[in-house]
């Protein structure tokens, strides 16, 4: 396996630029996830790291080499497609072994009858028959080798276009949003499977998706792309704790982040439309507007006072172990999402209650987005 480097990749399709000076790091046996909203330039920056596309201007290095003038089949990546480009004429061992023929049989060798007996041939085919098997065996489908596609369920066939990649014992496996055609239970089950594979195999991994559970869940790090850019590169926890923006901060989490509209005394006490919220901003200047952003699993509620952030209870969302309180906070208007036990005492519809949070938990967001620095809330 073998680290990638990717350079200030530029692309365009048309007078529309899709990737806009895009740099990444890629350890050796690293999983990592290009996650993003539809549309942001992952899939893109994959088909590039593939050979699939070429870039307009950049650089890709894998170990340690420029490979971008070489062909798809000379660059040594599998890549797995969302649709699994599985052929439906052959059977799984026959998909799975499609790379191995391709690359050690010779045209007359491929053959369908002839090809057997073609010298050379039969010693080649046994040995592709034990790489075939053994991946089978490693996915647990080796019971399924003389289906047809058409018998497989979804997660056989994602399955099948992973031993695919598998036995060409690529340096890096790309994969391209290969669990959004399943349904959600499965798409669980395929997550833990293929972190298992990547355990397994120590390859490295560029896994692309939307779903943001899905890389916080599989991934050593991500990389979170948005309008063609890469913002931020780092590990799921850091990411999610202490995002560099407020258009990350966003991205990432179900519900969204909270968003509050604040300002600033010439102190630096951070105020909700005039309330104290127990928290300071380091640098302030008096008037100073801001955004301040609270993950739901943040918030509480507490009986009223006039000192605190003042909130009425909308409704609740039951999702089973945890429940959703929606909460209109005054004066303002602003409207907030907490997260609860569903086994606690919840509030009840149309309780006026205080808005506390834990202060750590705190983002602070300036007019443009850009993360703001907080200080130790005062006390006395």
């Amino acid at each position: 396996m073998a680290e990638i480097r990717i350079r200030n990749l530029h692309k365009s399709f048309g007078a529309t630029p899709v990737l806009k000076g895009v740099s990444l790091d890629v350890q050796d046996g690293e999983f990592i996830s290009l996650v993003g909203p539809s549309g942001c330039g992952k899939s893109t920056l994959l088909r590039i790291l593939a050979g699939l596309e070429a870039q307009d201007a950049g650089e890709v290095h894998m170990a340690g080499r420029s490979i971008d003038e070489l062909a798809p089949g000379a660059r040594d990546i599998a890549m797995v497609f969302q649709s699994y480009a599985l052929y439906p004429h052959l059977s799984v061992r026959d998909n799975i072994a499609v790379p191995l023929a391709v690359r050690r049989l010779s045209r007359w060798q491929r053959l369908p009858l002839l090809g057997r007996l073609w010298p050379g041939s039969r010693e080649t085919r046994r040995q592709i028959d034990i790489e075939v098997l053994a991946a089978a065996q490693l996915l647990d489908i080796s019971h399924l080798l003389a289906r047809k596609p058409g018998q497989l369920s979804g997660g056989q066939r994602q399955r099948t276009a992973l031993g695919r990649a598998m036995v060409r014992r690529p340096q890096a496996f790309l994969m391209d949003e290969p669990l959004s055609n399943l349904d959600a239970n499965l798409r669980v089950q395929m997550r833990s499977e293929i972190v298992a594979l990547h355990r397994k195999l120590s390859g490295t991994f560029v896994y692309v998706t939307h779903d943001q559970a899905e890389a916080m869940t599989m991934s050593d790090r991500l990389a979170v792309m948005l309008g063609g850019e890469l913002l931020q590169v780092a590990s799921p926890a850091e990411i999610y704790f202490n995002p560099v923006n407020l258009r990350v901060a966003e991205f990432l989490g179900n519900p969204r982040l909270n968003r509050l509209t604040c300002e600033t005394d010439s102190e630096g006490p951070v105020l909700h439309h005039g309330v104290p919220v127990g928290l300071h901003l380091a640098d302030a200047r008096a008037g100073q507007r801001l955004t301040l952003g609270l993950r739901p699993e943040a918030l509480r509620f507490a009986p009223w006072s006039r000192t605190g952030v003042r909130a009425t209870i909308t409704g609740h969302e039951h999702l089973g172990s945890e429940v959703l309180v929606h909460a209109e906070l005054a004066p303002g208007g602003d409207v907030v999402v907490a997260r609860c036990d569903a086994l606690g005492a919840l509030p009840e519809r149309g309780a006026v209650l205080s808005l506390r949070f834990e202060p750590g938990r705190a983002l602070a967001f300036d007019a443009e987005g850009r993360r703001l620095a907080l200080a130790e809330p005062a006390h006395g």
